[in-house]
């Protein structure tokens, strides 16, 4: 049996205002979180926690010119990422994922390791000719 209720219980304006604060500090936060949750979604989740200089490495990352000196990019998935110029002077390089990746006029020098996968064409040939010199001095 449900109880009787008489009369509603009346609240204070000081109460009914706390309340309103805490429901509208609740709203925020879960605003704040969507917010989060849809703009990692829209960038494609491809975010692989790692950022280096104001490069996200990651797949499809966009970084021309970016500046990846000594970068340790050992197992990134850079698959179809945007390197054009970038400098990867001493770079270590090892499992990479580099395919259909833009590599045109990339800095390639000291490179270490082997990717796993290389682009297609001549941006290809020069990353695996960087690769080849500096193995033998090794």
């Amino acid at each position: 049996m449900l109880p009787k209720v008489d009369a509603p219980e009346t609240t204070s304006p000081r109460s009914r205002r706390r309340r309103r604060n805490l429901i509208a500090v609740a709203v925020a936060a879960v605003l704040a979180i969507t917010g989060t949750v849809v703009a990692i979604t829209a960038s494609g989740g491809s975010r692989s926690g790692a950022l280096v200089g104001t490069c996200d490495i990651g797949p499809n990352a966009q970084c021309p010119g970016a500046h990846l000196t000594g970068a340790d990019l050992t197992g990134a998935n850079l698959t179809r990422a945007n390197l054009t110029r970038a400098d990867l002077t001493g770079a270590t390089v090892t499992g990479a994922y580099l395919t259909d990746a833009n590599l045109a006029s990339v800095s390639s020098s000291g490179i270490i390791g082997t990717p796993k996968t290389l682009p297609i064409g001549s941006a290809a040939r020069r990353l695996d000719t960087a690769l080849a010199v500096e193995s033998h001095t090794i």
